[in-house]
């Protein structure tokens, strides 16, 4: 297999990346083809400022651990429905009982 990429057109680390091929012309201006970096904005900056609190990393690892955890709910999905429905239906009975307490009094 040959390509038409010689050794004179490999990319070095140090070269900045482009989004088109050097052989063709652009009328793209400086600014946008090579655009500057975004601003620090004040949220970017809570954030690091957080972030180098001692122990953030920690307390960050544990909060990824807790958001990949699997449910209850995925683990026996029948099961928690039909928990749900009892628990309803205990619910919905207690109310009715209770508005009917009420109501038998006045």
């Amino acid at each position: 297999m040959t390509t038409d990429r010689g050794p004179d057109r490999t990319r070095r680390p140090g070269d900045p990346v482009r989004l088109r091929t050097p052989d063709q012309p652009t009328v793209l201006p400086d600014w946008m083809l090579d655009p500057p970096p975004p601003r620090r904005t004040l949220g970017v900056r809570i954030a690091e400022g957080v972030a180098a609190l001692p122990g953030a990393g920690a307390v960050r690892r544990r909060w990824w651990a807790w958001q990949g955890r699997r449910r209850l709910r995925d683990r026996y999905p029948n099961t928690v429905k039909v928990i749900a429905m009892l628990v309803s239906f205990v619910v919905s009975l207690a109310l009715v009982l209770f508005i009917y307490a009420l109501y038998s009094q006045a």
